[in-house]
C-alpha cells in the first residue's frame, strides 16, 4: 500500500479505535448473547440457539413493533427530507424575517426527546390542549379527535418525532444550499431557467451530498424512536404505537428477558444496516460519477 494511502488511515486510526470499542464491540456482545436465555444480571445464561429468534417470528408483540417501526422508517423518508428541503429553500435568504424563522425552526434540536414527548403530549391533550384549543377557537371542533388513541396514536407520534428530525434536515440542507456557486445559479438564469427549472435542475442534484446525510439519519432516527414513544404513549394504546426499540427496552428491563431483547437489537440492526448502507453506497457512487 502506498504511503498516500496509509497516511489517512493513520488519521483515522483514532476515531475507529474508539468507535470499535463502544459501538461495535456492544454489537457483538448483543449478538451473541441473542443464542441465550438469561433472566437477570449475574445470573446463569442457557445457551438455546435460534430459539428466541423463533419466539420472535411467532410474537404478535414484536409483529407490531415491526410494522409500526417500517411505517416510521417510510413516514421519515418522504416527510421529513421534504418539508425540510421545502423550509430550507424558502428561508435561504438574509433577511430578519429568515432570521426569526431559523432561530424558531432550530429550537427543537436543542431539546431532548422526552422534552419534546412531553411537550406534544401536552398539545394533543383532548379539550385543554393547544391543538383542541385551536380547532375550536378557528370553529373547527368537528374536527376534533382522540389525537393519540388507537386510530391516531401512531401518527400523532411520528409527527411530533418529524418535527424535532425535521429540525436537524433544515440545518444540513441550509448548509448544503450555501455551498452552491452563485455563478452557476446566474448563468442558470441568464439561460432562462425559471424557479421550478433552477430548483430540479441545479438546486437539487447539488444537495445531494446534503440530502444524503438527511436521508440516512431519517431512517437511523425512525430506529431511534425509543424515548418519545416511552413518554408520549408507552407502546398504547392497545400497542399501537409500538416500535421496536420501545418493544426492547420492555423485553429487556422489565421482562428480564435480556437474551430475547437482544435479539431485538440484533434485528435493528440488521434493519439499519440493509436500508442504511445501500442507500449511502448508492449515493456515493453518484456523487464520485459526478466528479469525473
Amino acid at each position: 500500500m502506498a504511503r498516500a494511502q496509509i497516511i489517512p488511515w493513520l488519521f483515522l486510526a483514532p476515531a475507529l479505535l474508539i468507535y470499535a470499542g463502544f459501538g461495535g464491540l456492544p454489537i457483538i456482545q448483543s449478538l451473541v448473547l441473542s443464542f441465550f436465555d438469561q433472566t437477570g444480571i449475574g445470573t446463569p445464561a442457557t445457551f438455546i440457539g435460534l430459539k428466541n429468534y423463533t419466539d420472535l417470528v411467532q410474537d404478535s408483540y414484536f409483529q407490531g413493533a415491526f410494522v409500526n417501526t417500517l411505517i416510521w422508517m417510510v413516514s421519515f423518508v418522504i416527510v421529513v427530507p421534504a418539508l425540510a428541503t421545502l423550509l430550507a429553500v424558502l428561508l435561504n435568504s438574509n433577511s430578519w424575517f429568515s432570521a426569526i424563522c431559523k432561530t424558531l425552526l432550530f429550537l427543537p434540536i436543542a431539546l431532548s426527546f422526552s422534552v419534546v414527548g412531553i411537550v406534544w403530549q401536552w398539545i394533543y391533550q383532548p379539550k385543554i390542549g393547544l391543538l383542541d384549543q385551536a380547532l375550536e377557537a378557528m370553529g373547527l371542533g368537528d374536527f376534533i379527535q382522540q389525537w393519540l388513541g388507537p386510530d391516531l396514536g401512531l401518527a400523532s407520534v411520528i409527527v411530533a418525532s418529524a418535527w424535532m428530525q425535521t429540525s436537524f434536515s433544515i440545518i444540513v440542507l441550509l448548509a448544503g444550499l450555501s455551498g452552491i456557486s452563485r455563478e452557476l445559479v446566474e448563468a442558470a438564469r441568464v439561460d432562462g431557467a425559471n424557479a421550478w427549472t433552477m430548483f430540479w435542475r441545479v438546486t437539487l442534484p447539488l444537495l445531494r451530498p446534503a440530502m444524503m446525510i438527511v436521508v440516512s439519519s431519517a431512517l437511523i432516527g425512525a430506529l431511534q424512536s425509543t424515548e418519545i414513544v416511552m413518554t408520549m404513549t408507552q407502546g398504547g394504546p392497545f400497542g399501537r404505537t409500538d416500535v421496536l426499540g420501545y418493544r426492547m427496552y420492555i423485553e429487556t428491563f422489565w421482562n428480564y428477558r435480556f437474551g430475547y431483547g437482544a435479539a431485538i437489537g440484533v434485528v435493528i440492526t440488521a434493519m439499519t444496516a440493509t436500508f442504511v448502507v445501500p442507500y449511502l453506497r448508492r449515493m456515493i457512487s453518484l456523487q464520485e460519477r459526478d466528479l469525473k
